[in-house]
């Protein structure tokens, strides 16, 4: 049993696999079956080429709020590293959320290459990308608490009383910027980590962290973000620490296999790090360097949705507040019904609403 009575599970939206308009369908039957959120990838281009999509994620944002009635949309991740200048992310979000109050939250990330270098930008270090991405945050947050009459902890640039911005850091400036279309309320900010500085990062400076770490390599992650939450004055139970476990399911163990396949480059090594922006490269790379073995251990591949119980109570038991199971299954909507009528129940009789 699942020992936090506030663990959820949402829905995950894959922008380099499917089509937008499929995307659509998939969050209205998964809100229809049961799903109150939906985590999404935000990228430029696709991990994969064969059948690989692009689709701009905000864009798609604003058409999924609108055709479902509740679902809030979170991206996971926006790079705010080279390609989105931190005050239009700001202002896109705010936008969003003026749309969709209460809907919309924004997942941030130091990215990838594949993300940044076909915008014409060189692929810096890890530090750099940090670096950016911190600066980023302290933005972002600067904008939409316009207004402000005192500076938040741990920032020393002045802030105008009539909500304008300034900020000079190393690698992003800010002269006098105000949201005129602000956002009606607090929009969550989490942050994607996975090295130990980024880690304290996003305690530091968001509302939660997005990680990779499996149950029983969670435990390190969440010392370093607890304890760097309680360092900045913060209660580490009132973050989130999200994961999106991947899931294949078919009644056909092949075809869930199968449709594995589209992922393969996301688990070469170091993959988040590597200075390669073309799909048809990093598919090669992946036919050749990562093993048919590897595919089947990063995935869980059921043949009875059931199945998918007991590993997603293992994240919850391991820390894990809010869980987004990627799935890659060979037919996407027959998932959500079943994921909808067999797991969720599950999971929501275990966290019953007050």
């Amino acid at each position: 049993m699942s020992n936090n009575k506030n663990n959820t599970i949402g829905y995950w939206a894959s922008q380099e696999q499917y089509s937008m308009q499929d995307l659509l369908n998939f969050v209205s039957e998964a809100e229809r079956g049961g799903f109150n959120s939906c985590l999404t990838s935000d990228h430029f281009h696709p991990w994969w080429h064969d059948n690989g999509y692009g689709n701009f994620t905000w864009v798609w944002m604003a058409a999924a709020a609108g055709h479902t009635k509740k679902m809030q949309f979170t991206t996971g991740v926006t790079s705010a590293v080279y390609r989105y200048n931190p005050v239009i992310i700001a202002q896109a979000f705010a936008s969003l959320d003026v749309l969709y109050p209460g809907r919309i939250g924004l997942g941030i990330g130091s990215g990838e290459a594949m993300n940044e270098v076909p915008a014409g930008f060189d692929w810096p270090s890890a530090d750099i990308r940090l670096a950016r991405t911190t600066e980023s945050i302290k933005i972002i947050s600067r904008l939409w608490k316009q207004g402000r009459t005192t500076t938040p902890k741990g920032e020393d640039n002045n802030e105008d009383h009539n909500g304008f911005v300034e900020f000079y850091g190393k690698y992003f400036k800010v002269k006098n910027a105000k949201l005129y279309t602000p956002p009606t309320g607090k929009i969550p900010l989490y942050m994607a980590a996975i090295g130990e500085q980024a880690i304290e990062t996003a305690a530091k400076y968001t509302d939660g962290l997005i990680t990779l770490a499996k149950p029983d390599k969670a435990n390190e992650t969440f010392g370093i973000f607890d304890k760097a939450a309680i360092k900045e004055g913060k209660d580490p139970g009132s973050l989130e620490k999200i994961a999106k476990p991947k899931i294949s399911y078919s009644e056909d163990y092949d075809k869930a296999l199968k449709a594995t396949e589209f992922w393969r480059a996301s688990l070469l090594e170091d993959a988040f790090n590597l200075d390669i922006s073309d799909p048809r490269k990093l598919e090669q790379k992946a036919k050749d360097e990562v093993s048919d073995e590897k595919l089947r251990q990063s995935t869980l591949i059921v043949t009875s949705i059931e199945d998918c119980i007991k590993p997603l109570e293992e994240y919850f038991n391991a820390g894990y507040t809010t869980l987004y199971p990627h799935s890659t299954s060979p037919d996407e909507i027959k998932f959500i019904q079943d994921f909808s009528k067999r797991v969720l129940p599950y999971f929501n009789d275990q966290n019953p609403v007050n």
